[in-house]
This record gives structure tokens, C-alpha cells and sequence, in this order.
């Protein structure tokens, strides 16, 4: 299964290698895993190579337990790093990058198959999810796993990205509702501001997916 956050659309600008080497990213991408292996049931492996999917960072997840980070440098693919970086974040762009990978090790957590089979969403989400051109079980299973990989990105971002935290979350929230518009089963950014409105912090040796299920439980409405 290829999961990602950065999927093709409109894009906010255009990022080549020159600007973001994948060298830069691929180093991120260590040390993203390595601070979250500990949350993690399997730790993923991390590939660089090209790929046809139109998305620069991805998780390939299996029923197994194992997943694999890939960093896709095909140039179509690498520009979609524009949808979340521009001048105006340049300072923050390596915390972005962090926060990217969070998500897609999100998509490997054991607890993310629990979230997406315990989850049910509101009549008014559904309606979001009527015009997708997807069935309405498979529009509901991959609005569940974006919104629970989300949940795990802000909870990361907002314990290692300091006092940028706030910008990072900003720029994910904002590439959400902008994407959210061709695609709702990736416009997560309603539940996420109802998220962000309450208490984010973990409870003592709470592993990070069990408490982004727990946090989005709370976030529910009818």
C-alpha cells in the first residue's frame, strides 16, 4: 500500500533538488526514525530511488507489519514539495520536512490499522466524502488513515520542533485545506484545528499512536 501526505494536486509553488537536496531529506528521514523507533512495533526501512508515483515522500506499509520510507526524487515528484514550502517558511523547512516523515511513519503503525477499523465518522464528514469518485468505504478508510498519520505528525512536530512548532503545524493545516478542496479524503484540517484547540500532550509512557487515537477519540462530534 503507497501512503503519502504529499500527493499530486494543486501545488503552491515548484521545489527542485537544488533547493532541497534529497541528501538533506534522506538525513531528516534517519533521524525522524530513529527518534520514534521506540513508538514503533517494526522500525520501517528508508529507500531512496525513483518512483512513478507523482509524490516525493511515501510509506509502502504491509500486512506483515513491514514498511519502507521512501524518498522519491523523480523531478515531476520533488516539486510537490512546494505544496508546504515556500520563502515565506524558508527558516522552518527542515522541521517541515520532519514533520512530513512523522506522518508517513504514522502510516506504519500497527495503531493506525486500529484507528482506521475503530474509527467512525460523522455524518457531516461523510458528506465531504460523497463526490470523491472513491466507494464510500474506501473514501472512509483513507480519510481515517491521513487523519490518524496527521494526528501522529503535529503530535511529533509539536514535541521536537520547539518554539517553531506552531509554524510547522501551520503550514500542514494550510496544505490540507488547499488540497482538501480537489480531494476530501485528504481535508483532515477541520478535525486537526479541534485537535489543536485542546490539550496535545501525551500521557507518561503513552506510546505516540495510542495517544493520537485517544486525542482524535476525544475530538468526535455527532
Amino acid at each position: 500500500m503507497w501512503s503519502f501526505l504529499l500527493s499530486l494536486g494543486l501545488t503552491f509553488g515548484s521545489i527542485d533538488l537544488k533547493q532541497l537536496p534529497a541528501q538533506q531529506v534522506e538525513q531528516i528521514a534517519k533521524e525522524v526514525i530513529h527518534k520514534m523507533q521506540a513508538d514503533l512495533h517494526m522500525k520501517p526501512s528508508l529507500t531512496v530511488t525513483k518512483r512513478v508515483e507523482p509524490t516525493p515522500l511515501g510509506a509502502l506499509a504491509y500486512l506483515g507489519g513491514k514498511c519502507v520510507i521512501v524518498i522519491n526524487t523523480t523531478e515531476n515528484a520533488w516539486s510537490q514539495w512546494g505544496r508546504f514550502l515556500n520563502e515565506r517558511n524558508r527558516d522552518v523547512w527542515p522541521q517541515i520536512v520532519a514533520a512530513s516523515v512523522a506522518h508517513e511513519i504514522g502510516h506504519c503503525m500497527r495503531e493506525s490499522r486500529e484507528f482506521t477499523a475503530s474509527y467512525t465518522l460523522t455524518d457531516s464528514t461523510f458528506q465531504g466524502l460523497e463526490n470523491t469518485g472513491n466507494s464510500s468505504v474506501q473514501a472512509d478508510m483513507i480519510f481515517k488513515q491521513e487523519l490518524f498519520a496527521d494526528a501522529v505528525a503535529v503530535l511529533y512536530t509539536m514535541e521536537h520542533a520547539g518554539e517553531n512548532a506552531d509554524k510547522v503545524i501551520q503550514a500542514i493545516v494550510q496544505a490540507r485545506e488547499h488540497y482538501g478542496k480537489n480531494e476530501p479524503t485528504h481535508n483532515t484540517s477541520a478535525v486537526l484545528k479541534r485537535l489543536l484547540g485542546g490539550s496535545m500532550q501525551r500521557l507518561d509512557n503513552e506510546p505516540v499512536g495510542s495517544a493520537a487515537i485517544r486525542l482524535l477519540a476525544a475530538q468526535r462530534t455527532d
